[in-house]
């Protein structure tokens, strides 16, 4: 893992929040398969012109009433650009409806589980992955390796929404961008950045 640069927390709270308003755009989840790598950009760009013009006040304000845990998790971490590996990182437990015994190791052999059913047999993914994984392989990984508010977000290992409860112990637990880090870990991508926190030391604020 490399820490690239220290961030503000509201660029943190800004991604999050673009990538929800993308997902939650009619038809997105249904007909992401169908778009091309043009209109996902422009879906993310209209989600850019509308969150970003947000004070930080109204970001909490979308965090506390619909993800409280989130909010108090994003507000009590420092926050860094990183680079880590997919043999570093661990999504959250059954992220997208995939298979518990999939998600219990590293996105690296999440990654290699998605791919071999991608190949083979693609019914066992399942729920929200069945689109989701597909549609940003074929449609959305331009956008995603470039765009700093579609970064994953990552808690370090145990700390902050804790949605790796149980599993085996990464050096980083995924909280958002799940389905955007399976999709790059199973298209081959061995080292992603991503936005980490660090629980804030006692005293500072």
């Amino acid at each position: 893992m490399k820490l690239l640069k220290k961030v503000q927390p509201i660029e943190v709270k800004r991604c999050f929040i673009v990538s929800d308003f993308i997902s939650q755009q009619k038809y997105a989840k249904r007909q992401m398969a169908r778009l091309t790598p043009a209109q996902y950009k422009a879906r993310v760009a209209k989600a850019k012109s509308i969150i970003l013009a947000l004070p930080e006040v109204m970001l909490d304000m979308i965090l506390k009433g619909e993800w409280k845990r989130r909010f108090v998790a994003y507000n009590a971490s420092d926050w860094y650009i990183a680079e880590m590996t997919t043999d570093e990182l661990g999504v959250w437990k059954s992220a997208g409806g995939l298979p518990l015994p999939w998600t219990r190791d590293s996105l690296a052999t999440t990654g290699n589980f998605v791919r071999e059913a991608l190949e083979k047999n693609p019914k066992k993914l399942k729920h929200r992955s069945f689109t989701a994984i597909p549609g940003i392989i074929k449609t959305a990984l331009p956008v995603v390796l470039k765009e700093k508010y579609l970064l994953p977000i990552a808690f370090k290992s145990g700390t902050g929404t804790k949605g790796r409860k149980g599993l085996k112990l990464m050096k980083g637990d995924l909280d958002d961008g799940c389905m955007r880090s399976v999709a790059l870990a199973a298209s081959g991508k061995t080292k992603i950045k991503v936005y980490f926190g660090i629980p804030k030391k006692k005293g500072s604020k």
